[in-house]
């Protein structure tokens, strides 16, 4: 359910005191002056006052739909969820399309665990204010506790369309595509708990632990099972558990396998690449990047990777228009700075080697300090990274002499 602050609900009051009445009655020159005490109340954050002084002004004058309104956010933000609820009822009997009482009530519902009543006013404030995204991503959680994952998804999806950047949105996205996937998985396993699927399934999961022996064991299983070996991705996710642990010679092998099932991967087709390139296997690492490159022009990785081998292979300039490739694509990879670092050095360009050095030396730390650590974003590897297996630096203090 989505959070909000008190300063955040407090801009959701409306406005209303002697003013909103119809005339200045005796009695309704009364009931303003316990509206604006209200006002007042809650701009000292003393909440249990104004909701005093609601109930005082709207027993005199019930008609206010606004008073209601915001005596159900006072009482929301109390907590004291079923008497808001009620506050919020009285509101939408006066007028029906308020927000923040459809809003509120639908969100004091979800905290009661009163999932299906919430569907209702969340829906009805979608139809009426189709930009208000707090209804999208609480109707969202609303669906989801009901088990109706793919009606959340659905509900996401549209708020996605409004606001394509909202981290919220993306964010309750990702999680509902999860919760999608896991629900997939063990109806899969009620179905069928030896298919090669669920193998293949079992041997993802390993692997994102970083379980690769587990990994490697299921994958194995689920060629052994698999009907059809013309099946992309099996040997593929093999080939890559032993990459990531350096078991070359295997993994060399099953991404040749791959290639004789999906001769385009670009992936398969880098990590082949990459394979030979640390084996120091020049020749067949060249042909299988280009390829790379030529199938996926915007596959960092294998940028990244041509320029180690033209250094490796004491070609600077030809390093350098590759690194170059990868710094457009991914500015914020410590790793190019670096490799750019020691192209400058062999090319005797001293101020260059300097400011890339720097460079690097501040994104390395911005990796490990917690202050200012952000989750992995690179883009240089397309759907996967190499950082995680085993790699070689040459000694960063040989940059320095």
């Amino acid at each position: 359910m989505m959070k909000m602050t008190l300063k955040g609900l407090l801009a959701l009051l409306v406005l209303v005191g002697a003013t909103s009445l119809p005339a200045q009655t005796p009695t309704e020159e009364q009931a303003g002056q316990h509206f604006q005490a209200a006002q007042e109340a809650e701009q000292a954050r003393d909440l249990d006052k104004a909701v005093s002084e609601y109930r005082a002004a709207l027993k005199l004058t019930p008609q206010v739909a606004e008073g209601w309104a915001n005596l159900g956010l006072d009482l929301y933000v109390l907590k004291r969820d079923d008497e808001a609820i009620a506050a919020f009822q009285q509101a939408l009997k006066r007028k029906p399309d308020l927000l923040p009482a459809n809003l509120f009530m639908g969100m004091a519902y979800l905290r009661n665990g009163e999932y299906q009543k919430s569907l209702a006013p969340l829906n009805k404030v979608i139809a009426l204010y189709p930009r208000e995204l707090r209804a999208y991503i609480n109707l969202s959680y609303a669906y989801q506790e009901l088990g109706r994952e793919e009606d959340a998804a659905k509900v996401l999806q549209q708020a996605q369309e409004i606001s394509p950047h909202d981290t919220e949105v993306l964010y309750n996205l990702g999680k509902t595509y999860t919760k999608l996937m896991e629900k997939s998985y063990k109806k899969m396993a009620e179905v069928d708990d030896d298919s090669y699927r669920f193998h293949q399934v079992m041997g993802d999961s390993y692997e994102l632990r970083k379980d690769y022996a587990h990994a490697q064991a299921e994958y194995l299983m689920a060629l052994e099972k698999c009907p059809d070996p013309d099946t992309p991705g099996l040997h593929y996710s093999l080939g890559s558990s032993y990459w990531m642990v350096g078991k070359w010679e295997p993994a060399i092998e099953q991404f040749k396998l791959e290639l004789e099932v999906s001769p385009e991967d670009y992936l398969t087709i880098w990590k082949l690449g990459d394979t030979y390139l640390f084996e120091k296997k020049y020749d067949e690492a060249r042909t299988y990047l280009e390829r790379a490159i030529q199938i996926n022009p915007r596959q960092g990785q294998a940028y990244l990777d041509m320029g180690k081998l033209c250094l490796q292979t004491d070609q600077p300039d030809k390093a350098l228009a590759y690194l170059q490739k990868v710094r457009e694509i991914d500015p914020d990879d410590p790793s190019v700075h670096y490799l750019l670092a020691q192209v400058y050095r062999k090319m005797g360009k001293e101020p260059e080697l300097n400011a890339e050095l720097e460079l690097y030396e501040k994104l390395k730390k911005q990796e490990t300090d917690p202050a200012t650590k952000h989750p992995d974003t690179s883009t240089l590897g397309g759907a996967e990274s190499t950082k995680a297996r085993p790699q070689t630096e040459e000694p960063l203090d040989d940059l320095k002499k």
